[in-house]
């Protein structure tokens, strides 16, 4: 290299490196250089391969009335010679140094691309630079090169799939080019000159038009340096962005029907759906991939599998700069053109009305975001994905767009299938062989259309409600009054069976306290029929479970069994509700086990204080006795009074039973209704009310000594209830204190070393509820315990909680609250408290929105309204406590 020559690259190094690049994401660059053209590198240092790709906003959208088929003419002749090298010499380089050449032409753009050798990446840079800039278009080459486009036409003419498509392209757009055959007609390839081309390139290879794409062990400087010195010198033409005309919506059915000499026949769909950069088109992506993309596809499974209408089908997103297509295409014979066509239309329309499942969402987000990586594999998949996203969207990068697909949900595949897979807007069309006389006529279809619709409505239950957190749950009301829920998943084998009533804690009083403990242990353990002993083998027979269980405002019945034993284990629990035996040998063994709890809850110190926070701040409130009872009200409680208690409460027209798991719901239905008819309504007795109560005026304490090496401490309030809205602020509040990563533990454990236990926490009720915190520490701490514990509390008053601190909270209540959802029986039970309360069964959604929506000046608001220092209870239990404490 000449001195000189040295001197003019180094200087125009140091230029080029003057421009800022962005790094859009690790290793991948972009800039512009000055006269518009864009550069982007993807450098990948491990890679031994490089690719370079030249794309031009060139596309056969872009072709006026008589230019149609000149783009791609023109990607055909751009290897064919410059001043500098002769016909063929272009690739012989880049094949020479063992590398790859080719072109390709889009509606929207033309790319030319080499893929070689790393080493060799500018090679191919200026290779590809003097293609695209300084091609000669010899007349003489020009003609060859038409007859060998002409023949790639007729070759695609010939081809069933691609006439049946341009077709299916020509029918769907009325006025957008989209419309028409990238590759031309014969007509008009025929007619081009090479001035014809040379107007053409002069209107659209301009560098505001073009971006250099390299991806492979490159360096960005060299790239951006070497993109500089090729194309810095030409001239942006400040061409305005094409006025293309709009496509109007599509307001009537249209058909087309084709006849040539082939063997099998071929039919076609295509709905009007969205641009790329739409919302809505990650949510067509998955339902392109649900309907007919592999073999657990719906349609194929449905079509191909189960009805044998075809032999091959698919489904596809076709989703560019401007609105596209939802196409699908089948091979199958013409006797079975319309019941496929209906067939396909009930699959398509079935996602109007019924919920995808889980696992199917989950597999098909999987493999959408799996085949986009995949291609992503090879580099020149990589540089194909950042020039079609810088092309389409202005943002190579396609995180956004994954990111996109992962968060598409049931309710927005109903949502999008709703608002475009209208019946008016469907284009048909059939292709058969040319002796057949069967073809798609427009008043069968517009019959077959209605049926498809309808039967797709039909297939959703009358039972099933929508919308719901927890999916295929349906709610049957019988005659007796018991409202039965049954959720059908069927990917574990198992059956949960809930039986909830009203009562509880809420409904007891002093005088009876604990009774609900009580009939929570001795229902389970006989009927009219089984004693203790035998319905305990009955139960182990079918390897299950049946208990009782007892809340602060519900009671019942709590029952597991394998899918298979169903039934039986469904009579059980009819037994066990409708002929309880109440037996009195059974009640004096439960009865000495609950006065034992009450003791060992007197050892329990954490548990202990909570007794005495409750008896404090619910005065004259249920909510205020011991959930485990009285000893004097259990020692003379009677079974008889047990009895009368049960029956008070379990009555048909109060019960919510669910059954989740691997059944059906139909069947679930008729079990249920047969074996429940025996239990008549009865006369509902007054719900009870309560008057919530009010916060206490000024602050209550009380110090119970222990002979203990600890000091246990709660400082409360009274909070909010279920169904209040300023429960959401105090949730996120408590996930904000507790936790390892939690203020109180971070603050009070980590750097003060204060306590091992800590924690905050909530209680909402169906009248009131209670919030605090609580702390187990050494006496010799207990003082700068409470100092500390009020210290974060009144911070919450006074300091905004930050993003991230926010963040974690939220995010940790609507994980547990997902992950508490696992098991069949956690569903059962919370679509039956749900259902008990008045929640509704879209509570889960509801709820996760409403957490996810809570700022940090929510939380300020809450803790400002619901801490009251001047109105807290603090309750201390343990060792070394002060001498003037009370006693209880």
């Amino acid at each position: 290299m000449k001195p000189l020559n040295i001197i003019l690259t180094i200087i125009l190094l140091m230029t080029t490196h003057s421009l800022q690049a962005k790094e859009l994401a690790p290793r991948l660059y972009k800039e512009k250089l000055t006269n518009g053209l864009t550069v982007i590198g993807k450098e990948i240092p491990d890679s031994k391969v490089a690719t370079v790709q030249i794309w031009v906003k060139a596309g056969s959208i872009y072709e006026d009335r008589d230019e149609g088929g000149i783009t791609h003419l023109i990607e055909h002749m751009i290897f064919k010679g410059t001043p500098s090298r002769g016909p063929g010499e272009l690739a012989q380089v880049i094949e020479g140094l063992g590398g790859r050449i080719n072109a390709y032409t889009s509606f929207e753009y033309t790319v030319y691309h080499a893929t070689l050798s790393a080493r060799h990446w500018p090679t191919a840079l200026d290779i590809l630079a003097d293609s695209v800039l300084h091609s000669s278009f010899d007349p003489e080459e020009l003609e060859r090169e038409k007859k060998v486009v002409l023949e790639e036409l007729f070759m695609r003419n010939d081809r069933a799939s691609s006439k049946l498509f341009q077709e299916l392209m020509s029918n769907s757009f009325q006025n957008h080019p989209y419309r028409l055959p990238i590759i031309g007609t014969e007509e008009s390839i025929t007619g081009f000159s090479r001035q014809d081309i040379l107007d053409y390139m002069a209107k659209h290879y301009h560098p505001e038009n073009m971006t250099i794409v390299a991806v492979g062990n490159i360096r960005f400087h060299e790239l951006l340096a070497q993109g500089e010195k090729l194309f810095g010198h030409l001239t942006p033409a400040g061409m305005d962005k094409p006025d293309l005309p709009r496509e109007p919506a599509q307001t009537q059915i249209r058909l087309f029907n084709l006849k040539e000499d082939i063997g099998k026949s071929h039919l076609a769909l295509a709905l009007p759906i969205t641009p790329f950069d739409h919302p809505d088109t990650p949510v067509l992506d998955v339902i392109a991939t649900v309907l007919g993309q592999g073999e657990t596809s719906r349609l194929y499974q449905r079509l191909r599998n189960e009805q044998q209408l075809v032999y091959r089908i698919s489904c596809s997103a076709f989703t560019p700069r401007y609105p596209g297509l939802l196409e699908i295409t089948a091979t199958l014979e013409a006797d079975d053109l319309n019941p496929a066509l209906e067939s396909i239309l009930t699959e398509i329309y079935k996602l109007k009305y019924l919920e995808v499942s889980d696992r199917e969402l989950a597999r098909v987000k999987r493999n959408v975001e799996s085949d986009f990586i995949f291609n992503l594999e090879q580099i020149e998949g990589q540089a194909r994905v950042l020039g079609s996203f810088e092309f389409i969207s202005g943002d190579p990068r396609e995180d956004s767009y994954l990111e996109r697909i992962r968060g598409v949900n049931r309710e927005d595949i109903i949502r999008v299938a709703n608002k475009y897979f209208l019946p008016t807007a469907l284009t048909a069309g059939s292709l058969v062989p040319r002796q057949q006389a069967t073809s798609l006529d427009k008043v069968d279809l517009e019959e077959i259309i209605n049926r498809a619709e309808e039967t797709a409505r039909q297939q959703v239950p009358e039972s099933l409600v929508n919308p719901s957190y927890l999916q295929n749950v349906h709610r049957f009301k019988l005659d007796n009054g018991i409202t039965l829920l049954v959720r059908e998943d069927h990917e574990v084998p198992t059956a949960a069976i809930r039986a909830i009533f009203p009562g509880g804690l809420r409904s007891e009083t002093l005088e009876n306290n604990g009774a609900f403990a009580f009939i929570s242990e001795l229902l389970p353990t006989g009927t009219d029929k089984l004693t203790a002993p035998e319905l305990a083998a009955e139960i182990a027979d079918m390897a299950g479970s049946i208990n009782g269980f007892n809340g602060k405002n519900t009671f019942g019945l709590k029952a597991d069994f394998l899918a298979r034993f169903l039934e039986p284990g469904l009579d059980l629990v009819r037994d066990i509700l409708l002929k309880p035996a109440f037996s009195q040998e059974e009640a004096e063994k439960i009865r000495p086990e609950l006065l034992a709890q009450l003791k060992l809850q007197e050892d329990n110190l954490p548990a202990l204080a909570f007794r005495e926070f409750n008896r404090l701040l619910f005065v004259e409130h249920p909510y205020g006795l011991n959930a485990g009872g009285r000893p004097e009200s259990l020692a003379s409680i009677q079974v008889a009074d047990l009895k009368e208690i049960y029956q008070q409460h379990a009555q048909p027209e109060k019960l919510v039973l669910v059954v989740s798991g691997d059944v059906e719901a139909k069947q679930v239905r008729q079990l249920v209704e047969s074996s429940f008819t025996a239990w008549p309504t009865a006369q509902p007795g007054e719900n009870e009310k309560f008057l919530p109560p009010v916060p206490p005026a000024e602050p209550e304490m009380i110090n119970l000594d222990r002979d203990k090496n600890q000091t246990h401490i709660i400082i409360g309030f009274l909070g909010t209830k279920l169904t209040s809205n300023d429960r959401f602020p105090l949730e996120v509040l408590e996930s904000i204190l507790s936790g390892q990563s939690g203020r109180l533990f971070s603050q009070l454990r980590d750097k003060e070393s204060l306590a091992y236990s800590l924690s905050a926490f909530t209680l909402f009720g169906l009248d009131t509820g209670s919030l605090g915190v609580y702390i187990g520490t050494s006496p010799n701490k207990k003082e700068a315990a409470i100092k500390a514990l009020w210290q974060e509390l009144i911070r919450l008053q006074k300091e905004e909680v930050g993003p991230a601190e926010l963040e974690r909270a939220r995010n940790l209540l609507v994980s547990h609250y997902e992950m508490g959802l696992q098991s069949h029986g956690a569903q059962a039970m919370e679509i039956g408290l749900n259902e008990t309360y008045g929640l509704g069964q879209n509570h889960g959604n509801d709820y996760e929105k409403a957490i996810l929506a809570i700022s940090p000046a929510d939380i300020m608001a809450a803790a400002r309204k619901f801490i009251q220092p001047d109105h807290h209870i603090m309750v201390t239990v343990g060792a070394n406590n002060n001498q003037d404490s009370k006693e209880n």
